[in-house]
């Protein structure tokens, strides 16, 4: 998304849900498909099409799960819940397939009667408007009346001021003109979760919370002059925040600088792992990746003069190359994007090749031959354990997904931003 995508209320609130890890799941809740979490297992809705196992496409083995998001659209009428796996071997590093995205929706008779009660209010409100300014055509609505959320509602979907996909199903809003009898036979049960096969996992899982994007104001003249004034290492401090430096690309470019300054900008949010804001413009890593020519193509990549603004890279934003729903054939959009603070969070020692233990390191006394060999190794760059598992070495994982939030699990379109590799 582009800085200027900020709420109508506040300036400084973006459209963005930024999801932040909280806390080891209770016992159970890794079992719902309505609970979003990073790490643990993946709970898919009993519907068609769900994978047996969740596979890389480069060596073959199954892969953990990263992250599980439970998001139903605002205007929708299904469950909708997305998920991202990878592959953490070493030697599946930035090869095609080693990381893969799915979306489960499950249709959800509240949600369909929460809708269609929404539209016949709104439609009975719409035409006892029509018949007043049919006996009276000068009291008519202002405009601004006329418009709002769905369906021309003034309200938006389940009354809700800022739906959070991240939030469990509520139950069903009050409709007074509804019979108790009938909204009794819409609580339906959530139905049993389908497992995938054993598959290895980061453990423990941890529940995500969200928080709105918060951005404080932009610096004030007299800051940027302090600025400036900045020696060069005074400049570059921010780049070793919390060790962004481990983790990030270490040749900067403009475009770089910015994720890296949105992320720590950020109110309360430095341990964000997940960016949410479906149908909207991703946060660019970096402008030298094949994944930046294909969303931004054309986009400037250098700071402007100070006499001109900066640009929007929203202006070049296009998801013309992202295929079609492979199930019902519509269209994809960007639904949500993993950033780097999930390395930090899902570690080779948190890793559980069985899917049930992490195994301990356990200290052992090299010979002398051992210990060159293993400085070899790490100096080849193959930092991976015994088990061939390694730190994931991406920037960002953007997911796109269908639109048309069409029933049952599909595979969704993925783009991934490797981390860009010291010149």
């Amino acid at each position: 998304m582009t800085d200027d995508q900020m709420s109508d209320t506040d300036e400084d609130v973006s459209s963005v849900l930024l999801a932040l890890p909280d806390g080891p799941l209770e016992a159970g809740d890794e079992m719902s498909y309505t609970t979003s979490h990073i790490g643990g297992h993946a709970a898919f809705p009993p519907v068609d099409g769900v994978p047996k196992s969740v596979d890389c496409k480069s060596c073959g083995q199954p892969m953990p799960l990263l992250s599980q998001v439970y998001a139903p659209l605002v205007d929708g009428e299904n469950d909708r819940t997305v998920y991202v796996f990878a592959c953490p071997r070493h030697a599946c590093r930035r090869k095609d397939g080693s990381v893969r995205a799915y979306r489960a929706s499950k249709r959800n008779e509240v949600y369909v009667a929460d809708v269609a009660a929404k539209k016949a209010a709104a439609e009975a409100a719409a035409a006892a408007e029509r018949e007043r300014a049919r006996k009276n055509p000068f009291t008519a609505s202002a405009p601004s009346e006329q418009q709002g959320g769905l369906f021309g509602s003034n309200q938006p979907l389940f009354g809700a001021a800022a739906p959070n996909p991240f939030a469990a199903p509520a139950p069903a809003a009050e409709k007074p003109a509804a019979p108790a009898a009938e909204m009794a036979k819409l609580e339906i049960k959530e139905g049993e979760p389908v497992l995938l096969a054993p598959a290895p996992a980061y453990l423990p899982a941890q529940y995500l919370s969200t928080i709105d994007e918060y951005l404080p104001d932009p610096e004030s003249d007299s800051d940027i002059s302090d600025d400036e004034d900045e020696s060069p290492e005074q400049a570059a401090e921010w780049r070793d925040a919390d060790g962004w430096d481990k983790i990030l690309p270490k040749s900067v470019d403009d475009v770089f600088e910015k994720f890296v300054r949105r992320l720590e900008t950020a109110e309360d949010a430095s341990t964000q792992v997940l960016r949410y804001d479906f149908g909207a413009v991703p946060l660019a890593y970096q402008s030298t990746s094949s994944v930046f020519k294909t969303l931004f193509p054309g986009a400037p990549t250098k700071k402007p003069s100070s006499e001109e603004e900066d640009p929007d890279l929203g202006e070049y934003y296009t998801e013309k190359s992202i295929p079609r729903c492979t199930k019902c054939g519509a269209k994809r959009t960007f639904e949500l994007q993993l950033v780097p603070q999930l390395i930090n969070v899902l570690r080779p020692d948190s890793f559980a090749a069985d899917g049930e233990t992490v195994a301990k390191k356990e200290a052992k006394n090299m010979t002398e031959e051992e210990r060159k060999k293993e400085l070899e190794r790490i100096a080849k760059g193959d930092d991976a354990n015994a088990d061939g598992v390694a730190d994931m070495e991406w920037g960002s994982v953007y997911v796109f997904g269908c639109e048309g939030d069409c029933v049952g699990v599909a595979e969704e379109h993925v783009l991934v931003d490797w981390e860009a590799l010291a010149q």
